[in-house]
């Protein structure tokens, strides 16, 4: 006969006792009172030849209401399986966090080389810039541990973001002297061709489950930066780096130059043009086309950062030689405006999307030609919707899965006409080509058409180039302008204080 155990209360006829043992396999208490519903089998094995029987016991146990528990393996797995769904915090969500950024990266740059056709050195040298950004990170971290054992226990943010891998990326190009720019980084961005929008879906599930809701949203991405972000975002990433130490960070502006003139669809004569100009003002001081550092969070001195202010100098060259009262410039000008008002001018889809993505620079959805809004809705079926719905296959279950398919039976879409973007695909040479083809179709009419003056043409150009090129640096209108007017200012002073200097050098 078993020894006395402590159990739960009997409660049979009002019995308060806890001691319990096992007769003949039923848990009896102190009193006699057996408890119902448990069972305990034998497991001794009995003699075979007597028995012809062998036995197992099967352990029931149950808990403080008498209720059957679960065994230790069934409690075990479930454990493992609600650890594998629960959210981590503290230091182990900042090292999950830093994964899943590196994923990202990983990505980004993975198409960089594979689709932009990047040098394969260009991983080598993100992934040391990336490995520099952590130990900055780690000097941090080691930072407020010393002023926690001081009392100041502020934890600070890693202040990271995926404006943080853009500006990577860029400084990565930037050193390799690539001649991609910030307007180029836009484009991909808005054009949802470079990892940007809603990545945290590409991220592992078992990542996704586990990561708190604030990094889902840090890496979520959202709308696309504005207001000169990615321009303060990389300047405060080469202060915290100390890029110019140890990599190339002057502005290959010669690039930029051109690939402004190719954006416009202005004469070729205006890249010699601000390239004249700018080696009037600045000489041969290339200082002032390299990148500036700083951590301040508001920084209004926009003109100082060197792409701006390469955009300012194209705008004001092209415009004082108009003011000049160059005769070809003046007639090419004049059509340009007009091509530009009609909106007879060709546009590629991503110069469509880039500029439709910043509403508040390009007004009512209502003036929108035909070939944006043709754009604007290829661009929506074939990038916008697979990137908004990556992963959500996956969570179906196979009746949801079943009535998605016979939703899409409902309303099959009819694939006999091409599309028109299959159908008429330009290169670059071809689109550029047929740009300015239709601006000399334009030259060679002799129709005599009442032209403004040349004050009146130069500034509506100003304004017109100030809202075409806005966007695609990622800062505003009045952004823009002050950077010029800034400019504008600080080259009269040259002018003023040396006389040798003039309009006509």
């Amino acid at each position: 006969m078993s020894t006395y155990f402590r159990g739960p209360v009997c409660g049979t006829d009002n019995c308060r006792s806890r001691l319990w043992r096992i007769i003949d396999g039923r848990r009896t208490c102190q009193y006699g009172h057996v408890m119902e519903g448990d069972v305990e089998f034998n497991d001794d094995e009995d003699d075979i030849n007597s028995m012809g029987v062998v036995t197992r016991r099967l352990n029931l146990t149950t808990n403080a209401t008498g209720n059957f528990r679960a065994t230790l393996n069934s409690q075990s797995q479930f454990s493992q399986k609600e650890n594998e769904h629960q959210k981590l915090y503290g230091q182990e969500a900042d090292e999950l966090f830093l994964k899943c950024f590196q994923f990202i990266l990983k990505k980004q740059c993975r198409w960089l080389i594979e689709e932009m056709k990047f040098p394969s050195v260009y991983q080598d040298l993100l992934k040391r810039l990336w490995i520099r950004f952590l130990k900055v990170l780690e000097d941090r971290k080691n930072d407020e541990c010393d002023s926690q054992t001081q009392g100041n226990a502020k934890r600070k943010k890693f202040g990271l973001s995926l404006l943080s891998s853009i500006s990577l990326l860029y400084l990565a190009a930037l050193h390799l002297k690539l001649p991609v720019f910030t307007c180029d980084f836009i484009r991909w961005i808005c054009s949802m061709k470079i990892l940007y929008f809603k990545a945290n879906l590409h991220l592992p599930a078992h990542w996704r489950k586990q990561l708190p809701n604030y990094y889902l949203q840090v890496l979520e991405g959202g709308r696309p930066p504005n207001n000169g972000q990615l321009l303060h975002k990389i300047a405060q990433t080469c202060f915290e780096l100390r890029f110019s130490q140890d990599f190339g960070n002057s502005l290959p502006f010669e690039a930029l130059i051109l690939k402004l003139v190719l954006l416009t669809r202005l004469p070729p004569h205006a890249y010699f043009y601000t390239k004249e100009l700018i080696k009037l003002i600045d000489g041969t001081d290339m200082g002032k086309f390299t990148l500036i550092e700083h951590d301040k969070t508001h920084f209004t001195k926009l003109h100082l950062y060197a792409e701006l202010r390469t955009v300012a100098y194209f705008i004001l060259a092209i415009k004082w030689k108009l003011l000049d009262g160059d005769e070809f410039i003046a007639r090419y000008i004049d059509v340009w405006l007009d091509l530009d008002q009609t909106g007879s001018d060709p546009i590629s889809r991503d110069q469509a999307i880039t500029a439709l993505s910043f509403p508040a620079e390009e007004g009512s959805t209502h003036a929108w030609t035909k070939a944006k809004t043709d754009h604007y809705l290829d661009w929506l079926e074939t990038k916008f919707l697979p990137h908004s719905t990556v992963g959500e296959l996956d969570s179906l279950t196979i009746d949801q899965r079943i009535g998605r398919k016979k939703l899409y039976a409902m309303f099959p879409l009819s694939n006999e006409l091409p599309h028109e973007s299959e159908s008429r695909s330009l290169t670059f040479i071809e689109d550029t080509q047929e740009k300015y083809l239709s601006i000399a179709d334009a030259l060679s009419d002799t129709t005599l058409k009442p032209r403004l003056r040349s004050t009146e043409i130069a500034a509506k150009l100003e304004g017109n180039l100030i809202q075409k090129l806005a966007p695609f640096f990622a800062v505003s209108s009045h952004q823009l302008l002050n950077c010029i007017e800034c400019l504008q200012k600080y080259v009269f002073e040259i002018w003023a204080s040396d006389p040798s200097y003039s309009i006509e050098k």
